[in-house]
Order: structure tokens, then sequence, then C-alpha cells
């Protein structure tokens, strides 16, 4: 590992010394030694998302993670080459070409590892996320002190710009974390310019259904889940599910008979659809026939959502994503459509692809990713 090389490097530099004493003196031993030695041990101390402080040795050359935005806000700093051990979600082969080459080290969990794999990569930082499930304590304690572990979390819209300036502090890219930045605080502001003059009888109810992709499974989240707060706000709506019994704020089981007794004005669906959502994916035919299921089942066929055309699908990685702040465009522009007439999405999606994922794809040519569009 690199504090392997740095002790190598120590020695050597002390066997020479040595040597040259006998030679030629202390000014003979002094040029063996770095003009600058602070780079032979230098480091960076930041506090994450646990409140932990982590020192990091740098700079930082292999990386491994757990959890597919972390992947994504590596991609955001242009630092996907440093990627030696991957989640094992991560599947777009557009935004991700090369993962076939790269092994896989987590499960199901992303506090479950394959330790013995990653201690074989010479990982200099192990990135993590902060999830509300066990496992942490006991990963951080079979990784650390020899591979520091650094959480971050990147589907938080309020920690966001600071976590992404983080990633870049530790891998040295700064430049492209605050390019990243910028872009996204403009999105944020002109989202809350908007809805910041909305009085609450202006805000539409939502319903936001989301789960494994079967109809009859109906999941949800309150407004105790990380990030449906700033959704609501930014997106002007009110959550119908707010005060809902929950694990977290996630719902895991809506009662069907509680969901159809409710006014619900605008009803969105995220969740898994097979060929239905994707860079891979060119025909709307999937996702579209999974709306009209929806619109006729007897849960959601009394919705004032159904009757008025106002039922938006939307795919699940725009949830839990950096490209959550896509979603809400999107969203934003459903519940408010003349709020938010100036507001284009699908260029708001062009441009994070184009520009922070690096990759040349025409979303005008290829891809599903809401339906309808408006």
């Amino acid at each position: 590992m690199k504090m392997k090389k740095k002790l190598l490097l120590t020695m050597l530099i002390g066997v020479l010394c040595f040597t040259s004493l006998f030679a030629g003196g202390q000014q003979e031993c002094e040029s063996f030694l770095p003009t600058d030695p602070g780079n032979v041990s230098d480091s960076i101390t930041i506090t994450d998302s646990k409140g932990r402080e982590v020192t990091v040795n740098l700079p930082v050359e292999r990386i491994a993670f757990s959890h597919f935005a972390t992947g994504e806000a590596l991609k955001i700093v242009d630092a996907w080459d440093m990627v030696v051990g991957r989640d094992s979600f991560t599947s777009d082969r557009t935004i991700f070409p090369n993962l076939d080459e790269i092994p896989l080290i987590s499960g199901m969990s992303v506090y479950e590892l394959n330790y013995e794999k990653i201690f074989e990569m010479d990982v200099d930082l192990f990135i993590a996320v902060d999830i509300p499930m066990p496992g942490f304590n006991e990963m951080v304690s079979k990784l650390e002190p020899d591979i520091p572990v650094v959480t971050l979390n990147f589907h938080e819209p309020s920690t966001m710009k600071e976590n992404i300036e983080k990633l870049g502090l530790l891998l040295g890219r700064e430049k492209e974390a605050e390019e990243y930045s910028r872009w996204y605080e403009k999105l944020i502001g002109e989202m809350i310019r908007k809805t910041e003059v909305l009085d609450e009888s202006d805000k539409p109810s939502l319903f936001y259904k989301t789960g494994w992709g079967g109809i009859d499974d109906i999941q949800t989240f309150t407004d105790d889940f990380t990030a449906i707060p700033e959704r609501n706000m930014l997106t002007g709506c009110i959550n119908t599910a707010a005060n809902l019994l929950s694990a977290g704020g996630w719902v895991q089981a809506v009662d069907p008979e509680w969901l159809a007794a409710q006014n619900v004005d605008i009803l969105v669906v995220c969740e898994p659809s097979q060929k239905g959502y994707g860079t891979g994916v060119d025909d709307e035919t999937v996702i579209r026939q999974n709306r009209e299921q929806i619109i006729k089942h007897s849960v959601f066929n009394g919705f004032d959502a159904v009757k008025n055309n106002r039922v938006y699908m939307i795919a699940g990685e725009f949830f839990g994503t950096p490209r959550f702040i896509i979603g809400f465009s999107y969203m934003a522009k459903w519940f408010h459509p003349e709020l938010f007439s100036d507001f284009d999405p699908k260029a708001i999606h062009q441009d994070y692809l184009t520009r922070f994922m690096r990759i040349d794809y025409d979303l005008n040519e290829h891809g599903v990713f809401v339906y309808p569009e408006e």
C-alpha cells in the first residue's frame, strides 16, 4: 500500500545519507532529502456525513465504494478512473462503460462487503454512505486503520453541495466539484424563487408511489424521509403521506383503503420497470402500459389525478442519486406548468449528462426516463 511505499522511501533516504557521511559529509547527505518533505506525508482531515473526523493520506489514487449514488458523484468530479471496487447495483453501461472491468465488492447491503477482495486491491480510500441500517460500525472496524472510511451522502439535497466539495478536496478535483456546485446551486435557487411565492392553497396534493414494480405493491415516503421535505418545497407540493406511520420515513405497505379515500391531485410513480426506463430504452410502450394499469387500478382510479390526467411515471434513478435534482425539475414543471413555463427539464437532464457524466448521448434520440414528459 501507499504507506509501505513511503516507508521504503524514508528507509532509502536514510541509507543514502548514512553512506554519504563517510564519502563527503553532511552537505552531500542533505542533497538526498526531498525539497518538499510535506509531499511524503501529506494528508487531509474532514468531518464526514456521520460526523466522524477522518484523516486521509494524499494523494488518493485507488477508491472503492458500496452505494450507487457515490459512483455517480465520482463521475461528476471526473474521478471514475480511480475506482477499483464498486457497488452491486450500478448497471448503466452508457454512463459507466467499463463496469465489467471493475470488481464488485458489496452485496445487497451497502455494509455487506468482500473484505478480502478490498484489501487485495490496495485501496487508498473507502467511500461509504450513511443509511439507517445495521452494519456500519462493523464495516469500519474491519477496514480501519489500514483503509480510511469516509462517509459522504450524495442523495440529500441539503448536503449535496457540501459533500461534493469534500469529495473534490479528497481526490484533488476541486475545480470539477466547484463547477458542479455552481450549476446545482443555480438550479436550486431558480426553483426556490418560483415556489416560495406559493400559498398552501396553490400547492397540489401529491401521492408518490414507489415499490419493487408490482401494481399492488404500494410503498411511499413520509416527510421524515431524507429529501422529501426539500422535494415538497422545491416542487411546490403537499405530501399526502406526510404523517403516516413509517420506518424512518419509509412506508413499506400503504393501507389501500386509506389511500383510496384520499384527495390526490397528482400521482407520481417512481419504481423499477424492466425494459421501461434507461439510456438503453428508446420505446415508451412498456412504461405507457404500466401507466394504463395504474390508472385502472381500484385504489387510484378515483383520484382527481386520474380524472385530470395528472399521473406521471418517472425512473428510479431520479431518486436516491445525484439525479434527484433532475427529477425535481420534471415534477416542478408537472405540478406548476405556468410558474415553470421557462423551465426545460429535458434540457437540464441533457446538460447534466453532457457536462458531468461526460457522455455523448442525445436525449432527443434515445432514452426513456419519464412518461408523459408534459
